[in-house]
């Protein structure tokens, strides 16, 4: 499989929610594949629906691993980026 190469610097955060921890389980294995590297984390609660468990990543864009997803059929409950607001402050804006 392809490697995924993202220059430094223009990495960006995101969380994948999904439905259940078997989901996000799978998807880590999938992204992981395709080199694409993520951890399973508990959610922030302001983003627990039902699964409490998250993929945390670091990515130049989102692009890459939404074709990944969409290519397994795997479904994400949100997508959304991490953004800190100077300090430690920080806010999920939700992209899908």
């Amino acid at each position: 499989m392809e490697k995924l190469i993202i220059p430094e610097g223009t990495t960006k955060e995101y969380i994948l929610s999904f439905s259940s921890f078997y989901k996000a389980a799978y998807a880590q294995d999938m992204l992981e594949e395709r080199g694409i590297a993520s951890t399973l984390k508990k959610l922030p609660p302001e983003l627990i629906r039902s699964c409490g468990t998250g993929l945390y990543l670091r990515a130049g864009s989102i692009q890459p691993v939404q074709q990944v997803l969409d290519e397994k059929q795997i479904s994400t409950r949100g997508i959304y980026q991490i953004q800190r607001d100077g300090g430690r402050e920080k806010r999920y804006v939700r992209m899908k």
